[in-house]
């Protein structure tokens, strides 16, 4: 019996474990404490506006058993990590905080099982390996609570992993420089109009209308051709047509 009650006042204190271990908040303040802060206005401005949302979100997140204060350093932890530069990549890094603390939550429930577990079972405080596999088996045959545990365990690492990579992503976006604005297209030089050019510029004489050549023209034409170098005979202008 005395076993019996020690056993049952036990399960109501495991419930409150902490998401970290005193070591690791302990390392976190440690961490913390090297680093000189922020040096100008800008920066101390920036710096106080993260302190107040990080106080914001650990009123939100945080249940009982938990205490605000491991938030704000997990959530300062990530913002000095990646150091988020406008309210797209904040939200981002809340998103992986909110991820990263509620996995921690998962895994104490978990081991706060766990412990239960071997409780009920009457296993030492130091079991073997057999033991713990048993007490896993007996566990998840009893009750789905464990199955959802792993569940929400893996849900809120894909989370933060999908967080991460959109961060990344648009901080590569960011990056990249702005295209020039496209040169219009070259318009085509104005082909010139040819000016019309004036009839007999060098008072050149009209060509004569043609018409058909008489006998006697016919004979100067071939006798030209065979005396080249004789001067045609004068023809008669009785012989052209009136």
């Amino acid at each position: 019996m005395e076993n019996t009650t020690q056993h049952t006042e036990a399960a109501p204190q495991a419930n409150t474990t902490k998401p970290r271990s005193a070591a690791q908040i302990e390392a976190s303040r440690l961490n913390g404490a090297k680093s000189k802060g922020p040096v100008t206005e800008a920066g101390k401005a920036t710096s106080s506006r993260n302190a107040q949302r990080h106080g914001v979100f650990a009123s939100l997140i945080t249940i009982k058993g938990e205490k605000t204060d491991d938030y704000e350093v997990l959530a300062a932890e990530q913002y000095e990590t990646w150091l988020p530069s406008d309210e797209h990549e904040c939200n981002l890094v809340d998103t992986m905080t909110t991820c990263l603390w509620r996995r921690l939550r998962i895994l104490a429930m978990e081991s706060t099982a766990m412990d239960t577990q071997f409780e009920r079972a009457g296993f030492p405080d130091n079991p073997d390996f057999i033991q713990t596999f048993s007490a896993f088996t007996s566990l998840s045959e009893e009750n789905r609570a464990f199955e959802r545990l792993h569940r929400y365990e893996a849900r809120y690492l894909r989370t933060y992993e999908r967080a991460a990579r959109s961060l990344m992503a648009y901080r590569k976006f960011r990056q990249q420089p702005e295209a020039a604005p496209a040169a219009p297209d070259p318009q085509p030089a104005p082909v010139p109009t040819p000016e019309p050019q004036n009839k007999n510029e060098r008072n050149e004489p009209e060509p004569q209308p043609a018409h058909p050549l008489t006998r006697r023209e016919r004979r100067q034409l071939k006798w030209q051709k065979a005396h080249p170098k004789h001067v045609p005979p004068t023809p008669n202008p009785k012989d052209r047509p009136r």
